[in-house]
């Protein structure tokens, strides 16, 4: 898949080498170019996405608060993606909740691979968000892709072309099985309890 566009990043990370390789990991994606910017502060996103053009947010704090992710979960994003990274042991139901917002969120540890092929995900949801307006479909098949990257070590080709496979076998749509997907991971692997199915 090649990305002909030029992508606006912001970055917040409490991780220098990650802040200071944004650059050569985006370098090997087959993109036009990209220009990152850095922030300090999750409070810094309301006014950044009010003053300039922004394509994708990138989140890898050591911690986050319950304040923090509530104003995030509030921000309007429209259509940007937004890649929450946390740890392992990070527990808050909420967070993976808001996918349909357009926040995917992934955990440590994260190899390379795995990171680089969820930002195809967000980078190609991106490309999708400007031509379709039904978000609510492309942030569910990017967060179910996202697990399948993720847990089932998955490319991101393989990942969309497993979906087109499996709603084609049922007759169902991409959004149907990527429904199916997203349920089964919050189920199984994070603990979020059946009443949020309630929610879907």
């Amino acid at each position: 898949m090649q990305y002909k566009e030029r992508f606006n990043i912001i970055v917040l990370s409490d991780f220098n080498n990650f802040k200071n390789n944004m650059y050569s990991i985006f370098s090997l994606l087959p993109i036009k170019g990209v220009l990152v910017s850095n922030i300090e502060s999750i409070y810094e996103l309301d006014s950044i996405l009010n003053e300039k053009k922004t394509d994708l947010i990138i989140l890898n704090k050591a911690s986050y608060t319950k304040d923090e992710l509530e104003y995030l979960f509030n921000l309007d994003v429209k259509r940007i993606s937004v890649i929450v990274i946390i740890d392992s042991y990070f527990k808050y139901k909420p967070l993976f909740m808001n996918f349909d917002k357009g926040i995917i969120t992934i955990r440590r540890p994260l190899s390379i691979n795995k990171f680089l092929e969820v930002l195809k995900i967000a980078l190609f949801g991106n490309i999708k968000k400007k031509a379709n307006n039904d978000l609510k479909s492309i942030r569910t098949i990017e967060m179910a892709k996202a697990f399948l990257v993720t847990y089932e070590n998955m490319f991101e080709e393989d990942a969309h072309k497993y979906l087109e496979s499996t709603a084609m076998n049922n007759r169902t749509t991409l959004y149907d099985e990527a429904l199916k997907i997203v349920i089964k991971e919050l189920l199984e692997r994070e603990d979020i309890d059946y009443e949020y199915k309630n929610k879907f």
